[in-house]
């Protein structure tokens, strides 16, 4: 059992998120091949398998053992405070539908928050065996590689990054959305966590999605940021894992991306 007061760093808090990835990723693999997976509908029309359910109930019980006084804030098994100073906060797995239909496109989303403000960040695919992570002020890293954003500097050549358009999934503005993308070089419906870790390797310029949760946005920003691009709320606000909306960038033309999709 560990007390609050040995975990000093922010690698100290690291190294618990990736030894929870490490857990996490070994369940996943194991619903993911599973032939009877068992899906439920939640009360907001998404879908939670038993894979998303064993995995947050293993880290609870991991850290009620090995960290007792550590608050969770997760999204199967309900969530502290949300004004609590020090919390784990945890997507058991971000892209379930994907998860679900066999598609690798899903992964374990696991941040630190203290103080109100994301120190650490673990983002974990056990199936692609894609894992990004960042602490405050120390970079980001991509399968240990540190990573950094696309230097390229106008939206006419830029590779844009997005979720649903169509559908019970999409969200915000359709019409500004699309005439945001489609002033832009290549578009790619991407969705969930991977458009802006795809951000942070450089692979694209930017990423924009609504609607989302605490849980979806946890790790996300620390990680983009850290690998020195710009992350907004889509308002051009403050970014914020409790408003959610997520705008992340290269920081090449950040503040056109929010002109253009927030003209009326």
């Amino acid at each position: 059992m560990s007390s609050l007061k040995e975990f000093k760093t922010k690698t100290d808090w690291l190294n618990l998120l990736l030894s929870c990835a490490d857990q996490a990723d070994d369940i996943a693999r194991h619903f993911y091949n599973k032939v009877d997976l068992s899906i439920t509908e939640k009360n907001d029309k998404t879908v939670v398998s038993e894979g998303d359910l064993a995995i947050e109930k293993a880290i609870r019980d991991r850290l009620k053992v090995d960290c007792p006084e550590l608050e969770i804030y997760g999204e199967e098994y309900g969530s502290c405070d949300k004004d609590a100073p020090l919390k784990l906060i945890i997507d058991p797995i971000d892209g379930t539908s994907n998860f679900i239909r066999k598609i690798p496109i899903f992964g374990t989303l696991l941040g630190i928050e203290k103080d109100g403000q994301i120190i650490a960040g673990v983002v974990s695919n056990p199936i692609s065996h894609d894992r990004w992570h960042a602490t405050k002020g120390n970079g980001a890293f991509y399968n240990d590689h540190q990573i950094s954003v696309s230097k390229i500097e106008n939206l006419e050549n830029a590779q844009a990054f997005y979720g649903s358009l169509y559908g019970n999934e999409a969200r915000g503005n359709t019409k500004n959305l699309i005439d945001l993308i489609s002033r832009t070089k290549r578009q790619r419906g991407i969705g969930d966590f991977l458009m802006h870790m795809w951000v942070a390797n450089g692979y694209g310029e930017f990423g924009i999605d609504f609607g989302l949760k605490p849980w979806d946005l946890a790790p996300l920003g620390i990680i983009v940021e850290e690998a020195g691009g710009v992350v907004t709320a889509v308002s051009g606000n403050d970014f914020d894992i409790y408003e959610g909306s997520i705008l992340s960038s290269n920081g090449q033309f950040h503040q056109d991306l929010i002109s253009i999709y927030n003209k009326s």
